[in-house]
């Protein structure tokens, strides 16, 4: 198999033999074929011993082209070759779909507390992994090993290339919130010229590599108006943000420099776009970097709001839920029809407090709530809806398991006394929803009446006064 680089002149391949007589079995025709791209011809059968003859219209193209680069070899030994100088392209690719994707699935399972700003960003480095690794690919010879159509590569590779420009500007924009004319100019240029070579393509089915030179110069001109801008905006703020844009900015514009330079100085082998790789791979890592504090910053203001959240459903003292919370609860009682109401008092706080002071008095109080907790399992279904009054609401469908959770309450409430120079008792009365049609305050004043009947029922005990 050989391989060379095409030529904007119409050149054939033969073959000829001992006898002088030539075979002709490849013929290049620029008009159906890109120039500057890598083509393979297959040798046919018994082309051993023979010479192998190339024939172009002008023999200074004929004579670039071979100097250039040809390579003759088996089919297996050229894909290797190719394969192992393209590796780069194919590595790149990778790791900027990894790297979309992880973002893409952060963005979805986390988008409620994504704000629209740090979306739009996020989308848009994502969209910009993504076009970098598929221009990278596309550009690379690593595609002309498994498909034939030179014209689609050329054409995604042109296309891509143009969108970089784009979705870089994009992010600066929704970065620094500048919406001016030296950002949205560059960005509707190169927008034209991708529509140019969308329409070229539909039209005649050839990608526009005349629009090359344009697009470098949007390229260009892209660089420009996005320094111009950062350094505007650092300028004002000072912001770390847009210095970090700034240092990745420049090692892009260094590779991109770099890659247009080597571009047009007449070598265009891989260097050209290794620099671009070089320099896109550290504009992306940094980019990347401000993406993820953008979200992190997003998680921990979620985290905040969530902890403000709970400081206004959580009672200060015991860490239980408070009345605000125990108000919402009840009203989703419609949503279910299983419910049973624990309400409890605590006894002896007046004395406790008046014997031992109020700080004596919050320990027993927070004594309970430990108790009240363990007994209940579920610390999200326990509440202290008064000074001393707590209430449990539970989804307990057998009258048997309440009355063994107040039992262990009882028990718990039991080894407090052994530890604490003050009583820890609790009373404690129930009520169950258990199919019966029953509003949320009927029930609730239901299990409040059987807890002053057991309060009652202590104070008879101990022959005394209990609160």
């Amino acid at each position: 198999m050989l391989s060379i680089r095409g030529t904007k002149q119409k050149f054939s391949l033969g073959l000829r033999a001992a006898d002088g007589k030539e075979t002709g079995f490849y013929t290049y025709d620029p008009d159906s074929g890109p120039a500057e791209m890598r083509l393979f011809a297959a040798l046919p059968e018994g082309a051993a011993g023979k010479t192998l003859v190339l024939r172009c219209a002008e023999p200074e193209a004929l004579s670039a082209m071979l100097s250039s680069e040809s390579v003759l070899a088996t089919q297996t030994k050229l894909s290797s070759y190719y394969f192992r100088r393209s590796l780069y392209a194919l590595v790149f690719f990778l790791l900027c779909v990894l790297c979309a994707v992880e973002l893409g699935v952060l963005m979805v399972t986390m988008r409620s507390i994504f704000t629209p700003e740090v979306q739009h960003q996020t989308r848009v480095m994502i969209g910009l992994m993504l076009d970098a690794g598929i221009w990278v690919l596309t550009d690379s010879e690593l595609l002309a090993l498994v498909t034939d159509r030179a014209n689609l590569v050329v054409f995604v590779s042109l296309v891509t290339f143009s969108l970089t420009a784009p979705f870089t500007l994009e992010f600066i924009r929704c970065t620094v919130k500048n919406d001016g004319w030296l950002i949205r100019l560059p960005q509707m240029a190169a927008l034209v010229l991708v529509a140019a070579d969308a329409a070229g393509w539909l039209l005649v089915g050839q990608p526009m590599l005349w629009l090359l030179m344009p697009i470098h110069i949007t390229v260009i001109a892209s660089i420009l108006a996005a320094f111009h801008t950062l350094m505007v905006s650092y300028k004002k703020n000072h912001s770390g943000e847009v210095r970090n844009i700034l240092l990745a900015f420049g090692a892009l514009a260094a590779g991109t420099l770099l890659a247009l330079a080597t571009f047009y100085s007449g070598y265009r082998g891989r260097i050209y776009a290794v620099c671009y790789c070089a320099g896109l791979l550290g504009f992306l890592v940094m980019l990347g970097r401000i993406v993820l504090h953008r979200i992190r910053q997003a998680i921990d203001e979620q985290a905040q709001l969530e902890n403000y959240k709970n400081l206004a459903y959580v009672d200060s003292l015991t860490g239980l839920f408070n009345y605000t919370a125990f108000k919402y609860m009840k009203s989703r009682w419609p949503e279910r029809t299983d419910w049973t109401y624990i309400v409890m008092d605590v006894n002896w706080l007046k004395q406790t407090n008046d014997q031992y002071g109020h700080r004596a008095g919050d320990e027993l109080l927070c004594c309970a709530a430990r108790c009240i907790r363990e007994a209940f399992y579920r610390a999200e279904d326990c509440f202290r809806i008064g000074g001393d009054e707590f209430a449990v609401i539970a989804t307990a469908a057998d009258e048997d398991a309440v009355k063994a959770a107040v039992e262990k309450l009882r028990n718990l409430c039991a080894e407090w006394d052994a530890k604490e120079e003050y009583p820890v008792s609790i009373a404690v009365g129930h009520a169950m929803q258990a199919g019966r049609t029953m509003t949320a305050d009927e029930l609730f004043m239901e299990a409040d009446a059987a807890m002053y009947r057991n309060k009652a029922e202590i104070k008879k005990a101990v022959g005394g006064i209990i609160r």
